[in-house]
C-alpha cells in the first residue's frame, strides 16, 4: 500500500515538472517568434516644394447694386426681368408720377408769380419807390420758389428709376402695383445688378496661416459644379479685422477672379489653393517626419542602425512635405511614425534587428 502511494506521488511531480516545462518552452518560443514592429523609412530628397494654403470662400461680384427709389410711389412698369443684361442708364422701373406732376405745376405756377413779383420790384427798387427791404423779400420770395421747383422737378424724374450700372439682373425684380418708399436706413430693394464679368472671392483663411498670404500671390480654385475645372485668381486685399467662427479665428482675403468665361455665379462655395511660397532644388522630408519639443523641431535619422535625433531647421511645407534649411543631408534615412495600422497589428521580422546585424 505504501509502495503504490509513493509510486502515485512520483507520477503525480513528474506530470507537474513536464507541465511547467511546456509553459516555459512555449513562453520562449512566443518570445522569440514575436512579430516586430516594421520600422518605416524615408530617404532625404532634393526637389522643388510648394507651400499651399487651403480654405473655403464665396463667389461674389465685384460691382454689384442694388437698387431702390429715392421716392414714395406706386410701380405702374418694371421693364426688365431676372436675368436680363442692362445698360447703365436703362430704364427699369416707372413709378406712378400723377402726383409728382401736380406738385410740380403747382412749383412752376409760385415760381413764375415769384418771378414776376421780383423783376416788377427791381424795377421800382431802380427808381426809388420802394425800400431796400421789400426788393429783399421779393429775392428770398423768389429763391424759395426756384427751390422748391427744382426738388419737385428732381422727384418727378426720380420716378423713373435708371440702371446704375451695366450688369445682369439678379433675381426677380419687385412686382408692379406695389408700393415703395426710400426709407430711412434699409430702403426697399426693387431688385439687384451684377456686373458678371468681374468676380471675386472672399476667403477665410485660419489664423495659423495668414502670415503666409500677400497680396499679389497667385491662386487657383474649384467649385463643386466643375469638380473637374481648375480657375485661377490673385490674392487682391488681406484684412486686418478678424472674424470668430465656432472659436476658429479667420481673416478675410480678397481674392480677384481671373475670365471665368460666365461659369461661376454669386453665392457658389470656392475650394481656394493660394501659392504662398516656392523653393527650388530643396531639401524634403514628408510632413510627418518633422517632430517638435521643446520649442525645437527635430526628426529621427537611422545612423549605424540606431535612430538618432537630429534638430532641425524648417522652411517651407505644403500639405504632405516640408523642406529642411539645417539639419541633415540628401541621402540620410529618416524614421518615419509608426501608421495606425502598424500600431494595430505586428507582422514580419524587425527590420532594424535585421539592420544592425
Amino acid at each position: 500500500m505504501l509502495q503504490k502511494i509513493l509510486r502515485y506521488k512520483m507520477w503525480l511531480i513528474v506530470l507537474v515538472i513536464v507541465l511547467v516545462s511546456g509553459k516555459f518552452g512555449m513562453d520562449f518560443y512566443q518570445t522569440q517568434n514575436k512579430p516586430a514592429t516594421a520600422i518605416r523609412l524615408a530617404t532625404v530628397e532634393k526637389g522643388d516644394i510648394f507651400a499651399i494654403v487651403s480654405a473655403t470662400g464665396t463667389i461674389e461680384p465685384v460691382n454689384s447694386v442694388d437698387v431702390s427709389s429715392k421716392v414714395t410711389g406706386l410701380i405702374k412698369e418694371v421693364r426688365v426681368n431676372e436675368n436680363d443684361l442692362v445698360i447703365a442708364g436703362q430704364v427699369l422701373v416707372i413709378l406712378d408720377a400723377t402726383r409728382l406732376s401736380a406738385q410740380v405745376a403747382q412749383a412752376e405756377a409760385k415760381l413764375a408769380n415769384a418771378t414776376a413779383n421780383f423783376e416788377r420790384m427791381k424795377q421800382l427798387n431802380t427808381i426809388g419807390a420802394i425800400a431796400k427791404q421789400q426788393l429783399d423779400a421779393a429775392r428770398m420770395e423768389y429763391n424759395v420758389a426756384q427751390a422748391s421747383h427744382t426738388e419737385a422737378a428732381s422727384q418727378l424724374a426720380d420716378t423713373t428709376i435708371l440702371a446704375p450700372i451695366t450688369g445682369t439682373v439678379i433675381g426677380k425684380p419687385i412686382p408692379a402695383g406695389q408700393t415703395v418708399s426710400p426709407g430711412i436706413s434699409t430702403p426697399m430693394v426693387l431688385l439687384t445688378i451684377a456686373d458678371m464679368s468681374k468676380m471675386q472671392i472672399e476667403a477665410q483663411i485660419d489664423e495659423s496661416d495668414i502670415g503666409k498670404i500677400l497680396v499679389g500671390q497667385k491662386v487657383s480654385f474649384t467649385v463643386d459644379t466643375y469638380p473637374d475645372k481648375s480657375f485661377s485668381g490673385e490674392v487682391a486685399s488681406v484684412s486686418h479685422k478678424a472674424k470668430i467662427q465656432q472659436n476658429v479665428v479667420y481673416y478675410p482675403v480678397i481674392i480677384d477672379v481671373d475670365s471665368a468665361q460666365g461659369l461661376l455665379k454669386p453665392t457658389m462655395t470656392a475650394r481656394v489653393s493660394v501659392n504662398a511660397g516656392e523653393s527650388k532644388n530643396a531639401l524634403i522630408v514628408p510632413l510627418q517626419a518633422v517632430k517638435e519639443a521643446k520649442g525645437q523641431r527635430y526628426v529621427q535619422v537611422l545612423k549605424n542602425g540606431q535612430p538618432q535625433n537630429v534638430t532641425v531647421t524648417t522652411g517651407l511645407a505644403s500639405d504632405d512635405k516640408i523642406e529642411i534649411v539645417k539639419g541633415i543631408k540628401e541621402g540620410d534615412q529618416i524614421i518615419l511614425p509608426q501608421s495606425k495600422q502598424q500600431g494595430q497589428q505586428q507582422g514580419g521580422p524587425n527590420p532594424m534587428r535585421m539592420m544592425s546585424r
